[in-house]
């Protein structure tokens, strides 16, 4: 079809529309060939001069093919590897070499008499410029070079830390390279301050109230249970009157214990760990003990293994670009609730394994963990329990109550280390021990910087101080 002659206005009015319809159509279709044409790549050509070039490195990423363009005729092409490159001839002066596999190879190249005419040394690996282009995407501040040296990737330059250093081999990892050789330098690891608040608070509360009776009536003996073993203090009283009005009757005999107790219980295990470690290092703090468990080997024998309790803490931070961490936060609280038969502690613990990622300074509170217990227990004599208020005298209740809440919050900070000649503070720099005076005298276990410049001064007090010495008037007086 003649396109110009188409598109000439005056034969388009003539036509019919389902003509021009169908014209157009075939007219989208040529053109997506057209482009799609221009857009195919064009396999990469390289020229080899054997008059001048004895031999001819190449560097041919895996799975991808060069054509080699010959100044002279050649008779015979010989590949020393053909796993690694394989090379068939186009035509007496062109040849298609191939990338099969990793490594180093070479394809001789000889005349029609059998004399050799050149040499291609081949090497074949991964793509190093779209390895560069990936890393550059992925890390745009780090300087990370890729070569390839005997069909191995070989990495060079610096990146900031060791989470750089991990995301450039992860990267060359995903290309299939067999071998990596990294000389990568770090320019020096972030350090990073963590502080931690754990706090876990628990509250128990129980309360008991009921009556226990004993005695006899009619010669057989009762005893009705309720309520706990220890009574409550001058309950005997009350009792008293009440089995005075029914020993009363003839032939029944009855004491009764009125037994009340109410119980409160408040435990707070409080922790602040401030831990400082290198991005992507592990850190570890305990704040507890360790307690022996007996173990049974295969032949029966019992060993000791210990485990810790208390307020435990790892985790791992990795530094960001923008100064964002990445935290892998791993808390543990965890005490001794009871004891089995054969003397073995059983732990309460608590843990969390998250993953968080803050800036410098921002707070986070991992977990606010909140559990409730209740348990309502009732005992009662059947029948006369159920009855409205006389049953009270012939049941008892008991309620307990266990509430824990966990509370975890991370702070981290980017740190840097105290200049040389620098003095660090610590927590008795303001204070020392108290001397004799100072302890028995004032009472004063340990005295401050002021504490001791007020005595030295004499503040708060009228008149000479100090050490006084009289040495006598003059005159023999």
């Amino acid at each position: 079809m003649n396109i110009r002659k188409f598109f000439a206005s005056d034969e388009i009015a003539t036509r019919p529309l389902h003509h021009v319809m169908r014209a157009g159509i075939i007219l989208s279709l040529l053109f997506v060939v057209l482009a799609s044409m221009s857009g195919r790549a064009v396999a990469q050509t390289i020229e080899y001069d054997l008059r001048t070039v004895s031999v001819l490195k190449i560097n041919l990423p895996v799975s991808q093919a060069v054509t080699v363009v010959l100044s002279d005729a050649v008779s015979k092409i010989v590949a020393a590897d053909p796993g690694i490159a394989d090379a068939q001839p186009i035509t007496d002066k062109s040849i298609y070499l191939v990338g099969r596999s990793f490594g180093t190879t070479t394809v001789n190249l000889y005349s029609e008499d059998g004399t050799p005419v050149g040499l291609l040394a081949v090497e074949v690996g991964v793509n190093s410029a779209d390895i560069s282009r990936s890393i550059r995407a992925a890390l745009p501040r780090s300087d990370v070079k890729v070569n390839t040296v005997n069909g191995r990737v070989q990495l060079s330059g610096s990146v900031n830390d060791a989470y750089s250093m991990e995301k450039v081999l992860e990267i060359v990892d995903q290309y299939g390279s067999p071998s990596i050789v990294n000389v990568i330098t770090l320019k020096g690891g972030q350090q990073v301050n963590l502080e931690v608040r754990i706090l876990e608070a628990q509250r128990n509360a129980g309360r008991e109230l009921g009556i226990q009776w004993g005695g006899n009536v009619g010669g057989v003996s009762v005893d009705i249970g309720g309520g706990p073993q220890n009574p409550a203090a001058n309950a005997g009283s009350f009792a008293t009157f009440i089995t005075s009005v029914i020993s009363g009757v003839s032939g029944v005999s009855l004491n009764a214990t009125i037994n009340a107790l109410e119980t409160k219980r408040l435990v707070r295990t409080l922790a602040e760990p401030n831990l400082t470690t290198l991005s992507g290092v592990t850190a570890s703090f305990l704040a507890g003990g360790q307690v022996p468990i007996r173990v049974n080997d295969n032949n029966g024998n019992s060993t000791l293994t210990y485990r810790d309790f208390g307020v435990r803490l790892e985790f791992t931070p990795i530094v960001l670009d923008d100064n964002r961490i990445q935290i892998q936060l791993s808390p543990e609280v965890s005490s001794i609730g009871s004891f089995t038969a054969t003397g073995d502690p059983v732990f309460n613990t608590r843990t969390l394994n998250a993953t968080v990622e803050l800036r410098d300074g921002q707070s986070f509170a991992v977990a606010g963990l909140l559990q409730n217990d209740n348990n309502l227990r009732q005992n009662q004599l059947p029948w006369l329990g159920e009855v409205p208020v006389l049953g009270s005298l012939f049941k008892s209740s008991s309620y307990q109550k266990q509430e824990t809440e966990l509370v975890v919050i991370v702070t981290p900070r980017l740190v840097q280390p105290a200049v040389p000649g620098q003095e660090l503070a610590t927590p008795l720099d303001n204070s020392a021990p108290a001397n004799d005076v100072q302890f028995f005298a004032l009472g004063q276990m340990e005295v401050t910087r002021q504490m001791r410049r007020n005595f030295e001064l004499g503040a708060g007090t009228s008149g000479p101080f100090g050490y006084i010495i009289d040495l006598g008037s003059e005159g023999g007086e």
